[in-house]
């Protein structure tokens, strides 16, 4: 059979009804559906440590204080202040001059009332800085040009009947140039433990990390004092957290424990997230000062002492004291 050269393939298409013509032959086609599995979708990655950030003051100046004669430590304003009066001389007729004769011998007294309420401010639960001072001459150098360079807190006050200025001078309880920078020596060289550059926080430390944003150790009703370096012990004495070894490996100035008088300035502050919050059992120590948590509470923290640290370096312990 001649093929029409515009139909090649007619040959092919007959053999092909001829053969759906033989018995046992489908007359119809049928589709028989493919089904294709899934590829199984990659485990999700797991989500990367993000160390919480370091948090700045959170409550207000004089929240916590000492009031002293002549002046006041600051615990929540972290600042130690103290006041002077200098008299104007009534023969002096240059009045202006008087008033600042009377300013500058204010501000003498005021810094010598201030190194007077240094000295008794408390270190830790066994000392206050008057021990150090006169103990060390380096620390009495030091700390006596802390106070050689406070600042003036406020204006003069001039009271023209009395015929007086009054100053306030204050200096810092941390930080470069505070008092607990003249306390410590020097650092070692390297970054101070807890430090977030670091990278070398444990996995129980990591996972304390993700569960709290901080620490709250609420001592209201136990008589718990401040102090410079308070200890965090449990009540068989065991040491959990001493800001003192953070300051003298290189973490002094950072921050520290911050000092409040209401919980609620904490657990409202919408950057915090959800804190760990512990009942101090007890104040011990000649001064007070150390915080005595229990076994049960002890057992949460032990072995997560990098994780303490970071928390203290961060600015993210917080001690609350009866009002």
């Amino acid at each position: 059979m001649k093929l029409h050269p515009d139909y090649p393939n007619l040959s092919l298409i007959g053999l092909l009804l001829a053969l759906t013509a033989l018995p046992g032959c489908a007359t119809s086609t049928s589709v028989v559906p493919v089904s294709v599995e899934p590829a199984e979708a990659p485990p999700p990655a797991e989500n990367p440590f993000v160390a919480p950030a370091p948090l700045g003051p959170v409550v207000a100046p004089g929240q916590v204080r000492e009031l002293v004669p002549g002046g006041a430590i600051d615990w929540s304003g972290r600042t130690v202040w103290a006041r002077g009066a200098g008299v104007v001389d009534p023969g002096n007729s240059n009045r202006d001059l008087a008033r600042q004769m009377a300013q500058r011998a204010a501000t003498v007294v005021a810094q010598r009332n201030l190194l007077e309420i240094v000295k008794s401010v408390r270190v830790d639960s066994d000392s206050r800085v008057q021990e150090l001072v006169a103990g060390h001459d380096s620390v009495r150098r030091r700390v006596e040009t802390v106070v050689k360079d406070a600042r003036q807190r406020g204006p003069a006050r001039y009271d023209s009947l009395a015929g007086t200025v009054e100053v306030e001078m204050e200096c810092d309880l941390y930080g470069e140039g505070g008092i607990e920078s003249a306390l410590a020596p020097q650092p070692a060289a390297g970054p101070p433990p807890g430090d977030s550059a670091a990278g070398t926080l444990s996995p129980a430390a990591q996972e304390l990390l993700r569960r709290c944003s901080g620490l709250v150790l609420d001592g209201g009703g136990t008589g718990l004092k401040p102090a410079l370096f308070p200890r965090l012990c449990d009540d068989r004495g065991t040491v959990l957290l001493d800001p003192r070894e953070l300051a003298y490996a290189g973490a002094t100035g950072a921050h520290t424990v911050q000092y409040v008088g209401a919980l609620s300035e904490v657990l409202s502050r919408p950057d915090f997230g959800q804190p760990l919050v512990l009942r101090v059992r007890e104040a011990r120590g000649k001064l007070g000062a150390d915080a005595v948590v229990s076994q049960a509470d002890a057992a949460v923290l032990r072995g997560m002492t990098d994780g303490l640290a970071f928390l203290l370096n961060t600015g993210r312990v917080f001690v609350r004291l009866a009002p």
